[in-house]
This record gives C-alpha cells, sequence and structure tokens, in this order.
C-alpha cells in the first residue's frame, strides 16, 4: 500500500506524456510495468492517473476503417467505457505489449475485430460476453440485498428505439432475447461502501422503461483507499466540463438520487486475474 500511495501522487498532461494517437505514452507504459506485480485494484489506479483531467469524448474510438473509423486506441480523450477497456488491458496484461489483443477480447465478439461483433450493448453483450469470458465476475450479490433488472430485447423494441439510427447495425445484427442484472439499491450500495473491493467496476443502471432497450448508463471503478478517505471511484464522465475524474463513491450514490431519470441502483463487477503475472527484475 506504501508504493500505491506514492503512486497516486503522480500526474501527467496530454503534452508531457506525447500523446498521439494509437501510440501507448511512454509514460504510461513505464507506470504498468512499475506495478506489473502489484495487486489488481493499485494497478488499476496506476496506469489510469496519467489520464486524469482528460477530456470526455464519446464515440472517439472505432475499428479504423468504415463504418467507424475513428483509431481503435488513443490516449488524448474517452468515454467511460473505452477508458474502462484500456485501464483492464493495461492491468490484466502481463506487459503493455499485451494490451491490445486484451483490449480487443473486451470489446468484441470472440476478440474479432468489426464494427458489428463490438460489444455495443453493455446489458446484452459487453457485461455477459466478459462474463462469460472469464474477465469479469458478478459479485454483486455478495454485498447485500439484490434484485434483478431485466429486458426481453425484440426486433420490435429495437425498431422503435430512436437511438437505432445512429448506428450501422442492421436488424439482425441487433441483440435479442431476455437478459438481466443483478442490482443493489442506492441504499444497499451505501450501506456496502467499506465492502467494495479495489477494481471493482460500478455500473450505474436506470430504471426500465418498456420501449427502452438501454438500462446501464456509466461505468466506473473503485479505487484503493488512502488513509482516512473515503471510498473513491474514478471515471470519464460528462458531468461537469467532461473529465477523467474522481469522486468519492457514498457522494456520487447520492448525487444519483437526483437524476432526472430515476437511477434503480449499480452492479458491482470484479475483474479477474488472467494468469500469473509477469516478475520484472531490477
Amino acid at each position: 500500500m506504501v508504493f500505491f500511495m506514492a503512486m497516486v501522487g503522480l500526474s501527467f498532461g496530454a503534452d508531457e506524456i506525447g500523446v498521439e494517437f494509437g501510440v501507448m505514452p511512454e509514460a504510461v507504459v513505464s507506470v504498468a510495468r512499475k506495478v506489473v506485480n502489484e495487486p489488481l485494484g493499485v494497478r488499476m489506479a496506476a496506469v489510469s492517473e496519467p489520464f486524469l483531467g482528460f477530456p470526455y469524448l464519446v464515440g472517439g474510438h472505432g475499428e479504423g476503417l468504415p463504418p467507424d473509423t475513428d483509431p481503435p486506441a488513443r490516449y488524448d480523450t474517452f468515454d467511460c467505457l473505452t477508458f474502462l477497456e484500456e485501464v483492464l488491458a493495461l492491468s490484466l496484461a502481463g506487459d503493455p505489449v499485451g494490451v491490445p489483443a486484451l483490449r480487443d477480447a473486451l470489446r468484441y465478439r470472440d476478440g474479432q475485430v468489426g464494427y458489428t461483433s463490438r460489444h455495443h450493448f453493455m446489458m446484452s453483450q459487453w457485461v455477459p460476453k466478459n462474463i462469460d469470458a472469464g474477465f469479469l465476475k458478478d459479485i454483486t450479490p455478495s454485498l447485500g440485498e439484490t434484485h434483478r433488472v431485466e429486458k426481453v430485447l425484440s426486433p420490435q423494441i429495437w425498431a422503435n428505439w430512436h437511438g437505432v439510427n445512429a448506428l450501422n447495425l442492421q436488424p439482425e445484427d441487433l441483440p435479442v432475447g431476455h437478459f438481466g442484472l443483478n442490482v443493489l439499491s442506492l441504499d444497499a450500495a451505501e450501506a456496502a461502501l467499506d465492502r467494495i473491493p479495489p477494481g471493482a467496476i460500478i455500473l450505474t443502471i436506470r430504471q426500465p422503461k418498456d420501449w427502452k432497450p438501454i438500462v446501464v448508463s456509466h461505468v466506473g471503478f473503485v479505487l484503493p483507499r488512502k488513509q482516512g478517505e473515503g471510498v473513491r471511484v474514478r471515471h470519464s464522465t460528462r458531468t461537469g466540463t467532461g473529465l477523467v475524474r474522481d469522486h468519492f463513491l457514498g457522494e456520487y450514490l447520492e448525487r444519483m438520487r437526483w437524476y432526472q431519470r430515476s437511477v434503480e441502483g449499480v452492479t458491482i463487477l470484479m475483474p479477474l486475474e488472467q494468469g500469473p503475472r509477469r516478475i520484472i527484475e531490477d
């Protein structure tokens, strides 16, 4: 933990880390290698530290090819999910050279890069596919009383949802079926604050609407606790000026009570180690 306290004191600006599309900044490579044998939560905090203060941008990542010609990797801006994917890939890889393969495995069906194989939808694709692949474990039920939020997705629901017009997907590319998540109410989540482990992923779950296929609206992850401070969550958020930033999780949960579209609660997922850590000798 002493090492972590030293690491979180680091900060980098975009100019300082030499941001360039698709090129992992040397400062990020260096940090990832320094913390390679630290606990997962410490690694996630350390590798994401250089990105604090970077701007939020939705839809800035793609495949580099039509229909989405945005770069697969960039280190100047993120949305909430691409930020999480990059942090997970940096943290789970034994070395930064393995980050692209891990990122692809998290982002795409069977790791096969392509717009139609991308996990566009959290509840019906990203979460269940990454649980099945062994990258994540749902620990929500272990933290308190949960309830289920479920959706039946049909071709009719997709056809009636205006958001589908922003996607270059055909009807056959859209997930259909019965999907669900275990959810802690905001009260239950606040009661469990001290038991949520570092590195845990926090999904914000909105109250489901019959006509709307989307219930997951945001994602971040829990940081290791500093002595004398509360639990913090790190995320790329459009809130306020739109930045990668930290919030105290208790305050963040309390703020959810005032969202215009009511929040059902949160789902907590834990990333899983992907094998023995690589040991780097000095």
